[in-house]
């Protein structure tokens, strides 16, 4: 039967070491019931069950006691004087029989046996009940008045053994731990090992001894290590590379670290890397060899504090976890990027868990060195960073600006439940700047439940949250979001030619934060989302702010600012909605195909297939190509492959065959051209037309402009001639032009948008043109270009001229001149129905003789103090 006993007991008293030592004594009094009963049977039933090397004799056994005996008898010497008095040889024989010739030779030979036997005998029971040994039974001095490093060595020389610590402080010269190896304290601050004031910089206080990438089973638990940074009157600086750390596991498998402190590391409190003491530099991309990687390592519960450079750190291993950890506190003067824990270079498939990291540079930085692999698949599940200049701070350096490399390596990082709290300067810095997040360089990066708490203290004009410098594929969501009451923005997309790309920005509270923005993007910032976000303002500042309209906005709401939004220079009081990337609304059986297109309340296979393409209103089959090309309300419609600015509206059956053009028209069997009967051309200004063209006015005329003799305007009804190349009224000898008209359905003439010497001409008024190839660029920096037909200007034009220009209808002297059509003219009081006029002093007078127009009708009588009636005169 073998006894099993609970040995693990717990430093503290409480229920589980009461239930531990209950359990015990129960087991210990059944094994005691067992044991009587089996000694019972063997005196009483058992026959035959030894032999006599195993039946103990005085201080042998019963089958040396014979043979002792037996060697007496055959050695006893008889006196010769007959009187009986013998003397016995016995006394030159051995405990294990065999005769010697001198006593003190018999004596050695006995003491010899005697001593191997005790000594096997309590390493036999050693080996039975005592599985840990103790490094003071091996030399170790736990006073710390001397170096404790050969009994260290001693003890666990081979490994296959678990070496415990008691209370008390060990010095220490470095250990290295061979395989298979525990070394356990009683304690955090109970059990202490110090690193000897004698010790060279590139000491490492703890490592494994196998630097092959072969260790293995390596584990150290409840004690503190004082890396002893100050010794040698702080002159000591780190030696490179992994050296001069407190702990390090260098290419061990299955290995880990559980409730021990490292404190004042000369380098790093906690290192896990691979099996060398340098790091590894060949380029982004290049990994050291696996089998020289550690991995399955755990650091559980421990504490770093005072560290030169990282409190945690890890390098080219794999399958790690850091969980339930404290670092906090670095030694600033010695690393100008003082990490709580860093997944540094080639880390890959590291998961951390329930961490705290406080007072440092970065609380939880992953990056990579330019000419290293950068850590990818990351996983976090809840951390906290109290007081870090920058909180969480993860890039891969030598890859952020526009000119660099892209990264290769940076990508896969996903945190759930963070939270940053107040990120400051702490002074021990200079030139940092703090940050809650920072996301550069990496791609699919996705953070889940993030609560930034900021201070009055954080940096004036910087932002609290920056995602920039070619990140790609960044996902922020349930973010929470108070207390930055300075910084720039709450959140920052930066710009430039190395702005991210793809960032989404989801299910946000931001309260009583920046009196700025909330949410900025940088110029050349193109594929932002921002969806579901409750922004609260201060009263100043604005909510989202953004350099170009290019973002996408569904459900913002934004209050307590100056402008909710300001977005491409226009400012919003309530922030818009704004949808990108082949929007469908509203419809069935259709779809926008392109990344920039839309469908809208269509049916019946409707598809804009052309970036800029729209339909809306459609179906039956109506098909959208071409850039800025759009079928409205319409069915079984289409607008050309290749060609752009189309636009069909109302229309059934239409096709388009032209830039720049908007066509109506009716048709039935598919699209054709055939059916336009409406067609307008932008470019030209030319309308065409398979029907009739109506004026809306009861007496429509057909009418031109002119310019008055008198720089003046002219009355209504006012029968002019022509002078030159101006009009007057006309006297009762002229030849009349036509009649001073205000109900024109057709005017010419007008030159409503320039001068009229702006372009050049040919010798009979005709618009020079020429094909001109315009190039222009779209929102994310794409140039397009197409041929136009445009007029020539004339290189002669004052250009002055049109700064100020006013089309002729905003111009008192010109006039309109109805020359064609029914006119309400001035008539004097001879004029009746039928009769025909001419002009005197501009005024109709009857001749029915030589008279140019016949009235039609007599409108408004004649008054003699008015000087005029009206009539309706016919002028062709």
């Amino acid at each position: 039967m073998h006894m099993l006993l609970f040995t693990d007991f717990p430093i503290e008293l409480g229920q589980e070491f009461r239930y531990k030592t209950v359990e015990n004594f129960k087991r210990l009094i059944n094994y005691h019931a067992v044991l009587n009963e089996r000694i019972n049977k063997h005196k009483t039933e058992e026959k035959h069950a030894h032999h006599a090397k195993q039946i103990d004799y005085k201080l042998s056994n019963v089958h040396d006691e014979l043979q002792y005996q037996d060697g007496r008898i055959e050695g006893l010497v008889i006196g010769h004087n007959g009187n009986g008095v013998e003397e016995v040889k016995d006394s030159r024989t051995a405990l294990d029989g065999s005769n010697h010739d001198l006593l003190s030779v018999r004596l050695k030979y006995d003491f010899q046996i005697i001593n191997k036997t005790i000594e096997d005998n309590y390493n036999k029971l050693n080996s039975k009940i005592e599985r840990i040994i103790n490094v003071n039974d091996y030399g170790a001095d736990p006073t710390g008045q001397t170096d404790s490093t050969e009994a260290f060595k001693k003890a666990v020389r081979g490994g296959n053994v678990h070496a415990h610590m008691t209370a008390g402080t060990y010095i220490i010269s470095g250990l290295k731990l061979p395989n298979n190896t525990v070394l356990s304290g009683e304690g955090i601050d109970i059990t202490n090992l110090k690193i000897a004031d004698t010790a060279p910089a590139q000491t490492i206080g703890i490592t494994n001894e196998d630097m092959t990438g072969n260790a293995t089973n390596i584990y150290i638990d409840n004690f503190t290590i004082d890396g002893n940074r100050y010794r040698q009157n702080k002159v000591l600086q780190p030696a490179g590379g992994s050296l001069s750390s407190n702990v390090r596991f260098a290419g061990v498998k299955f290995g880990g670290a559980y409730k021990v402190k490292s404190i004042d590391g000369l380098l790093h409190g906690f290192d896990i890397t691979y099996a060398s003491d340098e790091y590894y530099y060949q380029g982004d991309g290049v990994r050291v060899s696996e089998a020289l990687e550690s991995k399955y390592v755990t650091i559980d519960s421990c504490i770093a504090k005072g560290f030169g450079d990282d409190g945690i750190t890890t390098h080219h291993s794999r399958y790690l976890t850091i969980s339930n950890n404290y670092s906090a506190d670095p030694v600033a003067a010695s690393q100008p990027n003082n990490n709580g824990i860093e997944v540094d270079d080639a880390s890959q498939h590291v998961m951390l868990s329930n961490n705290i990291t406080e007072n440092c540079f970065g609380g939880l930085e992953i990056k990579a060195h330019e000419t290293a692999t950068a850590p990818n698949n990351i996983l976090i599940n809840g951390h906290q960073s109290i007081h870090c200049v920058r909180a969480y701070n993860w890039r891969h350096i030598g890859h952020h600006k526009a000119t660099d490399p892209q990264t290769k390596s940076a990508h896969s990082i996903v945190a759930n439940g963070i939270t940053a709290i107040e990120p400051v300067d702490n002074g021990k810095y200079p030139g940092a700047t703090p940050r809650a997040m920072i996301v550069s360089a990496y791609r699919n990066v996705q953070v889940n439940g993030f609560t930034a708490i900021g201070s009055g203290e954080f940096m004036a004009g910087q932002p609290a949250i920056a995602v920039q410098y070619r990140a790609e594929n960044v996902m922020l969501n349930n973010l929470n979001i108070t207390g930055f009451v300075n910084a720039s923005e709450d959140i920052k997309i930066m710009g430039g030619n190395n702005r991210p790309k793809n960032v989404t920005i989801s299910n946000l509270n931001i309260w009583n934060s920046s009196k700025n923005i909330a949410i900025g993007g940088g110029s050349k910032v193109y594929d932002t989302r921002i969806i579901n976000a409750n922004l609260q303002g201060n009263g100043t500042g604005t909510g989202v702010f953004m350099y170009s309209n290019t973002a996408e906005l569904i459900g913002v709401q934004a209050t307590g600012y100056t402008n909710a939004a300001d977005i491409a220079g226009k400012k919003y009081n309530k922030a818009p909605t704004v949808v990108k990337g082949g929007f469908s609304a509203g419809s069935t059986g259709s779809a926008a195909v392109a990344e920039r297109s839309a469908v809208i309340a269509s049916t019946g296979n409707t598809f804009a297939f052309s970036d800029r393409s729209w339909a809306a209103g459609t179906g039956m089959n109506s098909k959208v190509y071409g850039s800025r090309s759009a079928i409205i309300n319409s069915l079984e419609s289409e607008t050309t492959q290749g060609n752009h600015t189309q636009t069909i509206m109302n229309s059934r059956g239409v096709k388009t065959n032209q830039n720049y053009v908007i066509a109506m028209g009716y048709g039935t069997g598919g699209a054709s051209t055939a059916n336009t009967s409406l067609e307008i051309r932008p470019i030209s200004g030319n309308l065409n037309t398979k029907g009739q063209v109506q004026s809306g006015q009861n007496f429509g005329d057909y009418a031109e402009y002119y310019e008055s003799q008198s720089g003046q305007p002219i009355l209504l009804g006012t029968i002019v001639t022509l002078d030159g190349r101006y009009i007057r009224k006309a006297n009762i000898n002229d030849e009349p032009l036509g009649i001073i008209s205000g109900t024109a359905g057709i005017i010419l003439g007008d030159q409503m948008w320039h001068h009229k010497d702006k372009f050049l001409k040919n010798e009979f008024g005709v618009t020079l043109t020429e094909l001109v190839k315009k190039q222009w660029q779209d929102d994310e920096g794409n140039w397009y270009s197409e041929e136009v037909e445009l007029p020539i200007e004339n290189p002669d034009f004052d250009s002055s001229k049109d700064e100020e220009y006013l089309s002729r209808s905003e111009r008192p002297e010109w006039n309109v001149v109805g020359l064609m059509g029914q006119i309400f003219t001035r008539i004097d009081g001879t004029v009746s129905v039928n009769d025909k006029i001419k002009a005197n002093k501009g005024i109709g007078t009857k001749d029915n003789n030589n008279g140019f127009y016949r009235v039609l009708e007599v409108t408004t009588p004649f008054d003699s103090e008015k000087g005029y009636g009206v009539a309706v005169v016919q002028v062709k």
